[in-house]
């Protein structure tokens, strides 16, 4: 078994400065969030899944139970008060070992969790509230899976996301 991204993933998820977690609000962390429920959305549509929409763990999904230790590789995560953080960084590791193990689904789709990875790094939030994706001092209202799926793809390059909020 090739264990590179997941490596790599936990070498990113260490480098995280989480003093820094929820105290950047600019409107590029809205097409963070956007394309990653586009993403999820696809997901979900292509492999016909019932799972929760849109925040959920795809290795789950797919049926991946396994305990990686991901608490003793990245310890700093089981003292995150934010929930949604740790199990985004959880996803997104179980997701990475998958794709190592040459799953289909895990490799078509290996950079789901890349737009949530990139707004934790950056510094922005996520959280809930009445039917609202709430990032930062942003609203996004939740389209269904079917809606969103359908939607173009947002560059989240570092370039793609300098211009974001000037044009969008």
């Amino acid at each position: 078994m090739n264990r590179y991204r997941f490596n790599e993933g936990i070498k990113r998820i260490n480098n995280i400065n989480w003093g820094l977690s929820g105290s950047v609000d600019v409107p590029s962390n809205m097409a963070l969030i956007q394309e990653y429920i586009r993403r999820a959305a696809l997901f979900i549509k292509t492999y016909d899944l019932k799972t929760p929409y849109p925040f959920f763990k795809a290795a789950n999904a797919l049926g991946f139970e396994d305990d990686l230790g991901i608490s003793v590789l990245c310890p700093h995560l089981k003292d995150l008060k934010n929930a949604f953080m740790r199990v985004t960084c959880e996803a997104y590791l179980e997701w990475l070992y998958l794709v190592d193990n040459g799953n289909e689904p895990a490799i078509k789709f290996h950079d789901l969790y890349e737009p949530l990875i990139l707004l934790i790094e950056r510094g922005g939030t996520i959280r809930r509230h009445h039917g609202d994706i709430i990032v930062g001092g942003y609203a996004f209202p939740l389209a269904n899976a079917d809606y969103m799926s359908k939607q173009a793809p947002i560059d989240i390059s570092d370039e793609g996301l300098k211009t974001w909020g000037n044009n969008n």
